[in-house]
């Protein structure tokens, strides 16, 4: 998917969520809404590949002690 289309996506959800907000007779809470675009929106950016700041920290410790460990592989092979 295109980021235009990505885009296009984001806006229909919310959208959505808007027409939703104004015609039910209940007025559904903001933070429900809110609650509701933020979980669609974080599945169409991982759909995307992105992840979040946390996923890639952890990403970037496995990462790294994975390195370390390598390192230390190469060092007793020499």
């Amino acid at each position: 998917m295109a980021s235009k289309d990505t885009f296009e996506a984001f806006i229909s959800i919310v959208q959505d969520k808007i027409i939703d907000f104004t015609d039910d007779p209940n007025k559904p809470s903001l933070d429900g809404i809110k609650g509701e675009v933020k979980d669609k929106f974080d599945d169409l950016i991982r759909s995307q590949g992105y992840v979040s700041k946390e996923e890639f920290e952890a990403l970037e410790t496995i990462a790294q002690r994975l390195e370390s460990r390598l390192d230390k592989l190469e060092a007793k092979i020499k």
